[in-house]
């Protein structure tokens, strides 16, 4: 296989929050086993250890681990990195999901590509569908599975039957996740007693380190990541996320203003790592250090009276 330049799929977001192409490293071996004229075609890619950080997928990704990583982990909405199980080959992103992954083992899988003009043309994945696609990393269709293995026969034969037939098995492709996530809504897991325990079991554990697979996990979650924060944040107005980041400022907040303790030992007890981070993030959210809410500060009432006539 050869180096290829930078993938069309995907880009990075800068720390500025620009849009830049990303160029995988150059260990990885990868190769378009179709040709770039057409509107459907396959890439083959093989990657040991890696981390990719911050990677916005700009259209819809559809692909299939030929060797799944053991070790996966996944880095979504702001938060820590969490392990990921693939219990399933396919997995399917649309346009504007991005996340960071990491894995520490061999990884092989192909990705089908769509060319984005074609996508406009064929009005496959338009607004007016009965139904969106989110990010599936449990996708488990043999249909849909021998689509994919159709796709990479055609291409590694040099696509002897033309452009159409390649064509014709992309669009069945997308058809059939539009199908298989109409199915799927029904019975997602957006259970409103399962988000109110998530968010309880936060609430009751805001001193230890919270992860969205430690949250998920406690609660039962049967669904994958994403949906739990979707689900979260239908259920809650915010991502888990920031949930626990407002819960335990306002914690933190109560125990200061009480005079119960001082401000490093009220950052600590509500799960602030340091006192520093704690007040950077106090600042930010209201605007003031933490200091001003001690019950000796002249500045609390004052703060306090401004805060309730929203003055």
């Amino acid at each position: 296989m050869t180096n290829q330049p930078a993938m069309t799929d995907v880009r990075t977001i800068t720390p500025d929050g620009g849009r830049v192409r990303w160029q995988p490293p150059a260990k990885w071996r990868r190769r378009l086993v179709a040709s770039s004229l057409s509107a459907v075609s396959v890439e083959h890619c093989i990657a040991g250890a890696s981390e990719v950080p911050n990677l916005e997928a700009t259209g819809p990704i559809l692909a299939m681990y030929l060797r799944i990583p053991t070790a996966l982990e996944l880095r979504m909405d702001g938060g820590g990195w969490a392990s990921k199980r693939l219990r399933t080959p396919l997995i399917y992103v649309p346009a504007g999901f991005s996340c960071s992954s990491r894995w520490t083992d061999k990884a092989e899988w192909l990705t089908v590509h769509f060319e984005s003009s074609w996508l406009d043309r064929s009005g496959l994945l338009t607004e007016n569908q009965p139904v969106s696609i989110g990010p599936r990393f449990d996708v488990s269709d043999e249909l849909l599975t021998q689509i994919v293995r159709s796709l990479h026969e055609d291409a590694l034969a040099g696509m002897p039957m033309g452009p159409l037939y390649a064509e014709s098995l992309g669009a069945a492709a997308l058809r059939r996740m539009v199908y298989l996530e109409s199915r799927r809504r029904p019975t997602e897991y957006t259970h409103a007693a399962i988000m109110q325990k998530a968010a309880d079991y936060i609430q009751d554990n805001l001193e230890d380190e919270l992860t969205l697979l430690t949250v998920a996990n406690a609660v039962d979650y049967p669904g994958d990541l994403y949906s739990f924060i979707r689900s979260f944040k239908k259920a809650h107005g915010m991502t888990p996320h920031q949930y626990i980041i407002e819960s335990r400022l306002h914690a933190a907040r109560k125990l200061i203003v009480s005079g119960q303790c001082d401000i490093t030992e009220a950052a600590l007890s509500c799960g602030f790592s340091t006192a520093s981070h704690f007040s950077a993030t106090f600042r930010k959210r209201w605007g003031v250090s933490p200091s001003k809410f001690k019950p000796a500060s002249a500045n609390f009432m004052r703060e306090e009276a401004r805060e309730s006539t929203g003055r």
